[in-house]
């Protein structure tokens, strides 16, 4: 019963290679204004004399502490807006102060590489980051690797576009080398042949366990 369900999972794993994907539209991605997070690091320097430069990490709690005036709630604030709540509280201890504040790590704007990849996982966007960007970024494709990239977007505006990573790697084809956005997950799949190799192992791997556990037991003894 067990290698019935697994030859059928097997069959749906196959069937899936085929699953078409969305174009992605060729409309420019507008992106709202920048908000911050954890752990976003800000950079904040202020002028005139006690002049005071900190770089620092937004909290969990979303907040960062200054000197002089403390804890400020950043989560959610724009730079702006942080910068001016900066500068009036700053009024009580410096005259006229020129705050500047900029974000110096987005950390909190990540992408997820996940599957055929050396190291699957998180990374922050750094600038204008691209699929082939990502990829590289988790260290390549490993040898398993299918062509047939997805770059999945979540929410109301996203869906599942294929990427041509052939095409773009050798080809210089970069119409599928789309610009992403924070939340995308990019998935590479493993070959057919790679997916029927682990499907058989899902199968065996009870047997293999079983000969083994006797081999052991065996040895054991002598």
């Amino acid at each position: 019963m067990a290698n019935r369900f697994a030859l059928l999972g097997l069959l749906a794993l196959c069937a899936g290679c085929a699953a078409p994907a969305t174009t992605l539209s060729s409309n420019p991605y507008t992106e709202p204004e920048y908000r911050v997070a954890p752990p976003d690091t800000l950079r904040i320097h202020v002028r005139p004399a006690p002049e005071i430069e900190r770089e620092l990490v937004v909290r969990p709690d979303g907040k960062i502490s200054f000197d002089l005036i403390g804890d400020i709630h950043v989560h959610g604030q724009t730079v702006g807006q942080i910068r001016t709540e900066i500068e009036d509280r700053l009024k009580e201890f410096v005259v006229h102060p020129d705050v500047s504040v900029t974000l110096a790590a987005s950390n909190s704007r990540r992408v997820h590489v996940l599957g055929e990849v050396a190291r699957p996982g998180s990374y922050p966007i750094v600038g204008e980051m691209r699929v082939v960007d990502a990829i590289a970024g988790a260290g390549g494709p490993s040898r398993l690797a299918s062509n047939a990239v997805r770059l999945v977007r979540p929410g109301e505006q996203g869906g599942v576009y294929a990427v041509d990573f052939d095409g773009i790697t050798q080809s210089a084809i970069a119409d599928t080398n789309h610009i992403l956005h924070p939340g995308d997950v990019v998935y590479v799949p493993p070959t057919v042949s790679a997916k029927i190799g682990y499907a058989l192992q899902v199968i065996f791997y009870p047997i293999q366990a079983i000969v083994g556990l006797g081999g052991g037991a065996v040895r054991g003894g002598l």
